[in-house]
């Protein structure tokens, strides 16, 4: 069955329970930003295979919205006869309420699929669509998929045990942390954890219920006495759930939740994150139950990694560098063959991390993009939908691990033959915003965007941006792109909090300016960066970048007449740590083509 024929289908339902428009998303329930499959419902319908995507229908016609990471995809991937695309952000672009509203009457029905409906996405369709009937009690589309025997099933992958060498703070101290936040709020204060990194976190358990990100489908509730994990019983071995009672943890089932919050005692304080609590929760905690709204505490007790964790993600990029750099060595010696494609070069990545120790799985689709293709953000080849890489231009590969010590996301940018002098002057411009980060001292109490503006600023002077954020959180065995902190001017939905969330130390997040020029090329280099104290003057305490990733820059896109002093001795300082780094574990041809790569430049 094709989109318009699945289309119809919605249509006809709509026709027989009297709805004028329907809301699809990809989303859900956790709002997570690696959906498992059973709830990508949107790509279903639509045949996108991005992450970001949203959609209305009316008895007449459907939209589609994606953001900037996603335009060009989306008009190769989305029927624009069925759909009419739009790419958020964009000046002039519809919201998708804004178009809802154009086309509802008041006292119409709008149906909203309330088994992926947050708290705040609930309110604010009320808020925007006043006059139209909201109904959120099911989740059409998804229940078509079902019908027809197309929905995969909910994930049942086993839940195992954080290891202990990496998992450096024993559970029961996560849980005295929470509650210590909790009583800050309220003495009866307790919270309902939905995020599935934060229950992750708090439990010291990681899962496989999604390819690339160690995570289960859980929800948690943390009170001042009590502490639950709503689960899937069969995930557990009678290990897990022996020590998980040691510590003070009850197994529940994972969808009594409900019944659970409709039991709470009526003084407590129940805090919530209605970006990430499905709606339908808040109509079983009782009316005499205070709702308290905010970013969950664990959250932001994730974000911030101790020194030990900072040294296990050290370790991990270690790993994972030497990996890549054999696989730097072997696109270069492949470069003229005539058989090097950007799908083999994910391939050949994944040959050369399983020769690493504690190595588990990939943490994305690799993005591989060669010459026009680099040019969107994020493109992925597949085994039919790939490009033979020439001996002229740039490979740009961005590539996110999973290792027992720790998660990484790195990009590179290298040169597979001849560049032109507008390639080097582009990577030369990204080099140079990509240093800014790495070396900017910034006050206490600085958030993301403040940082974003300042990278973004070494280019708005050429009248040249780039349409996503500088940085990302990076997660601990976790989601590679995490909150509640981002490095971004633009406000995206998976982080909500992130322009009032300080950078502090211990957090980890990427660094990863670009420059994409449709149909010619794109340019990215990405490392991971800690925050770590810097110094105290008397104005004030500052904080710094320790820069985590290892890999060598592309000298022979470098013009060093286009560096400034500092920026010569930063490149040179880092190509030398490379070596002193990584060069031990390598062979002796390896380390020699490595010193090639890394000696100083200017």
């Amino acid at each position: 069955m094709n989109t318009r024929e699945k289309l119809e289908h919605l249509r006809e339902w709509m026709r027989t329970n009297d709805v004028a428009a329907l809301y699809v998303t990809s989303a859900d329930p956790h709002q997570s930003e690696a959906v498992a499959a059973h709830w990508k419902t949107l790509q279903w319908l639509s045949g996108f295979t991005g992450s970001a995507c949203t959609a209305a229908l009316t008895l007449t016609e459907a939209a589609f919205w994606t953001d900037g990471r996603y335009t060009t995809q989306a008009g190769r991937e989305v029927d624009g006869d069925a759909f009419t695309i739009f790419t958020t952000g964009i000046p002039g672009t519809p919201t998708l309420c804004e178009w809802l509203r154009a086309r509802l009457k008041p006292g119409e029905r709008l149906s909203l699929p309330g088994e992926v409906l947050s708290v705040a996405q609930l309110e604010s369709f009320r808020a925007e669509l006043p006059g139209v009937v909201i109904t959120a009690d099911g989740n059409p589309a998804a229940e078509l998929r079902e019908s027809l025997s197309e929905r995969p099933a909910l994930p049942d992958a086993p839940v195992w045990p954080f290891p202990g060498e990496s998992a450096v703070t024993p559970r029961v101290q996560k849980l005295a942390a929470e509650r210590a936040e909790l009583s800050r709020i309220d003495p009866q204060a307790a919270a309902l954890l939905t995020g599935l990194e934060e229950i992750g976190w708090i439990t010291n358990l990681r899962g496989d219920d999604h390819p690339l990100y160690p995570l289960f489908h859980a929800f948690a509730l943390v009170g001042p006495g009590t502490a639950t994990l709503f689960a899937d019983r069969r995930k557990f071995t009678d290990d897990i759930v022996r020590a998980l009672a040691a510590d003070g943890w009850e197994l529940r089932a994972r969808d009594a939740v409900p019944e659970a919050l409709s039991a709470l005692p009526l003084e407590t304080v129940l805090r919530i994150d209605p970006f990430r609590t499905p709606a339908g929760f808040l109509e079983a905690v009782p009316a005499g139950v205070r709702v308290s709204r905010g970013p969950e505490p664990a959250a932001r007790l994730r974000a911030i990694h101790s020194a030990a964790e900072i040294e296990s993600f050290l370790e991990a990029n270690r790993l994972e560098a030497v990996a890549v750099i054999r696989l730097m060595r072997w696109i270069e010696e492949n470069a003229g063959s005539g058989e090097l494609t950007e799908y083999g070069v994910g391939q050949q990545l994944e040959h050369f991390r399983r020769q690493m120790p504690g190595y588990l799985h990939p943490g994305n689709i690799p993005i591989v993009g060669y010459g026009a293709n680099a040019a969107l953000p994020h493109y992925r080849p597949g085994p039919e939908k790939s490009d033979a890489v020439r001996p002229e231009g740039f490979l740009l590969f961005d590539v996110c691990a999973q290792y027992r010590s720790g998660t990484t996301d790195l990009t590179r940018t290298v040169a597979v033959g001849e560049l032109t002098d507008e390639m080097k002057r582009d990577y030369t411009r990204v080099l140079r915003a990509h240093l800014t980060l790495a070396r900017q001292r910034f006050p206490a109490g600085t958030t993301g965007n403040l940082l974003d503006a300042i990278v973004k600023s070494t280019l708005w002077r050429e009248a040249i941006s780039f349409n996503h954020g500088t940085g990302h959180g990076i997660g601990y065995v976790s989601n590679v792109h995490e909150g509640p902190g981002k490095i971004s001017i633009e406000l995206a939905p998976a982080f909500p909090w992130a322009h009032a969330t300080p950078l502090e130390p211990g957090m980890v997040f990427s660094d990863e300016p670009g420059i994409y020029r449709p149909g010619r090329h794109g340019i990215r280099i990405e490392n991971a960066v800690a925050v770590e104290e810097d110094t105290e003057t008397e104005f004030g305490r500052f904080l710094r970048f320790r820069t985590l990733t290892f890999l060598p820059y592309e000298r022979k896109a470098i013009l060093v007449a286009d560096l400034t002093r500092e920026e010569i001795e930063q490149v040179n300082a880092y190509h030398h740590e490379v070596l002193e780094r990584i060069g031990p574990a390598l062979t002796e041809d390896e380390r020699r083509w490595l010193w090639r790569k890394t000696l100083p430049i200017g």
